[in-house]
């Protein structure tokens, strides 16, 4: 089981500042939402580094790394434009959100992650952090006469910020997402 996910966003060839936060973390899992802008390769073997230090035996680490704007050369082979995965018993929606238009709000990230099945969604681009919790929407089933297949559902929407390029007055931040063993988890807003 998966119980500490680190995640970051918009570093931009400031991969050190991850590096930093692995050593300082050493989690189970990573997810990076995009603007990498360097080899995810190099943040892998970080990974893998700091869990042999602290002696996990459960090697590699996972790790997800989504393509964001800024990441259109090379590298294309490793970079998901989005990401959809179950993990610990919820369903992830991860994207940079430049796709998804989320310098304009969040809608079409809440929808996207709805179509999805998704409880969680994961974007970055906009480098100011960001964790609401989206409540009561109700689906229906194939037709609009089905209300007895329609159920309220919930998706929490976060952003880490920027691990490297803050805007706002912000911090350079990333989020550490823990798991316990009933599979509720919590969420750390955390700063270089």
């Amino acid at each position: 089981m998966v119980k500490k996910i680190m995640i970051v966003s918009d570093s931009h060839g400031r991969s050190q500042n991850i590096k930093t936060a692995i050593d300082r973390e050493s989690p189970d899992m990573l997810i990076h939402l995009g603007d990498i802008e360097d080899d995810p390769e190099s943040i892998r073997s970080s990974l893998d580094k700091a869990a042999r230090k602290s002696g996990k035996k459960s090697l590699p680490i996972p790790a997800v790394f989504i393509q964001g704007n800024c990441d259109r050369y090379g590298y294309t082979d490793v970079l998901k434009k989005t990401a959809v995965f179950e993990l610990n018993g919820h369903k992830f929606f991860c994207t940079h959100g430049h796709v998804q238009g989320v310098s304009y709000g969040i809608e079409n990230l809440m929808y996207t992650a709805m179509e999805n099945g998704c409880d969680i969604a994961l974007y970055g681009h906009t480098h100011v952090p960001f964790d609401e919790n989206f409540e009561g929407f109700e689906t229906s089933g194939e037709s609009l006469n089905e209300s007895d297949n329609s159920q309220k559902i919930s998706v929490r929407i976060m952003n880490p910020g920027s691990i490297s390029l803050p805007r706002g007055g912000k911090r350079k931040s990333y989020m550490i997402m823990t798991f316990d063993d009933n599979n509720d988890y919590m969420v750390e807003l955390k700063y270089l």
